[in-house]
C-alpha cells in the first residue's frame, strides 16, 4: 500500500456491547505524550467515528468545558476489541476501555488499553506524529469495529506529471487569490503576489480508479485576515478526479491511511488534523462527496 514510506496502521474492532454488535467504529490506536515533565508516552485509542446506515458520523469530540469532558464518555462504546490493521493486513488485537470521564479537553475519546501483550506500532518515534507537542511518539494507526481493512481502490503514493501538477497549482490560484506574507517590519502584513513555480507539491496519492489527492505548499504565505500576523497557512490539499476536476479539500491535515472500512466495495481514507491548536481526524467517502469530522483543541 502507498503508506509503505510513511507507515500507517489502522484498527478494525468488536464491540462488547449487544446492544452496539453491528455497529461499525473507527478508531485510532495513538501514541499519547506525557502531560508532566518526566511522564513517559502511552498507548491509547480514540474512538472518532461510526457507521449509521449509509453515513459516517463523528462521535462527540468538541468540549466546550468540564463538565462536557466528565460526562460525554458516556456517548463512546464501554469496552472495545481492535484489530489492529496496516496496509491491508492485520496485524493483531487490543482491548480497549473508556474511563468514566476525560481528563483534557485532548483526550476526548481516548480509551484505556487493558488487555496484556505487546501494542503493534510502525515505524520509529518522530515528532511528526505528535500534534500540538514536541515529543517523539510513534505515529497513529487508524481502528475498525468490523474485520475489514482490504483497499480495494489502491492508493499509492505517486509522481504526478507536470499537467496534472500544473493543473493543480492553477486550482491553487483560484482558490486562494489574494494571500499576504510578513512585511520587512516582521508584524505588520503586506500583499503576497507569487508564481505557479512558488507553489510546491509535497505529497501525492493516487487511486486504480484513477482519483488522486495532493497536499500544496506556498512558502511564505499567510492568510490576510489574521489577526496575528506571523502564521503562515496550512499547507492545502485538494482531489482530482478522473475527469481531470479540481475541487479543494481541507488544509492542515496528513493522510494516515485508506481502506473499505465499511466493506462497500470503496476505499475511505481517513486523514489526520494538524492545525494551530487543535487535532483530530477527518474520514472521506462516497468519492469524496461526503466527509465526517472529529475535531478537538488542545487548550
Amino acid at each position: 500500500m502507498f503508506i509503505r514510506s510513511a507507515a500507517t496502521v489502522v484498527v478494525v474492532a468488536t464491540v462488547i456491547s449487544s446492544a452496539a454488535a453491528q455497529t461499525t467504529l473507527l478508531g485510532v490506536l495513538e501514541d499519547v505524550p506525557g502531560v508532566y515533565a518526566g511522564e513517559s508516552d502511552r498507548h491509547a485509542v480514540r474512538v472518532v467515528f461510526e457507521k449509521q446506515d449509509s453515513e459516517w458520523r463523528a462521535l462527540p469530540s468538541a468540549c466546550p468545558d468540564e463538565h462536557c469532558l466528565a460526562t460525554v464518555s458516556s456517548d463512546y462504546p464501554r469496552e472495545v476489541v481492535w484489530n489492529v490493521v496496516f496496509d491491508g493486513r492485520n496485524l493483531g488485537q487490543i482491548t480497549a476501555r473508556t474511563p468514566n470521564g476525560f481528563k483534557f479537553y485532548s483526550w476526548v475519546g481516548l480509551q484505556e488499553i487493558i488487555s496484556k501483550g505487546p501494542v503493534p506500532t510502525v515505524g520509529q518515534k518522530s515528532r511528526q506524529y505528535a500534534g500540538y507537542s514536541d515529543d517523539r511518539v510513534y505515529r497513529p494507526l487508524v481502528t475498525n469495529s468490523q474485520p475489514y481493512f482490504t483497499d480495494p481502490n489502491s492508493w499509492r503514493a505517486s509522481k504526478l506529471s507536470t499537467e496534472m501538477a500544473g493543473l493543480l497549482r492553477q486550482q491553487y490560484r483560484r482558490r486562494f487569490p489574494k494571500l499576504c506574507k510578513l512585511g520587512e517590519d516582521q508584524a505588520t502584513l503586506q500583499p503576497f503576489s507569487y508564481g505557479d513555480n512558488q507553489i510546491e507539491v509535497t505529497a501525492a496519492y493516487t487511486s486504480n480508479k484513477s482519483w488522486t489527492v495532493a497536499r500544496l505548499h506556498l512558502e511564505g504565505a499567510i492568510e490576510c485576515g489574521d489577526t496575528e500576523a506571523g502564521f503562515e497557512t496550512d499547507d492545502k490539499w485538494f482531489v482530482v478526479d478522473p475527469k481531470q476536476s479540481v475541487s479543494y479539500l481541507d488544509e492542515g491535515m496528513w493522510l494516515v491511511d485508506t481502506g473499505d472500512y465499511d466493506d462497500d466495495g470503496c476505499s475511505e481514507l481517513v486523514f489526520s488534523i494538524d492545525r494551530e491548536n487543535h487535532g483530530g481526524y477527518e474520514l472521506f467517502y462516497n468519492d469524496f462527496k461526503k466527509r465526517a469530522t472529529f475535531e478537538y483543541s488542545y487548550h
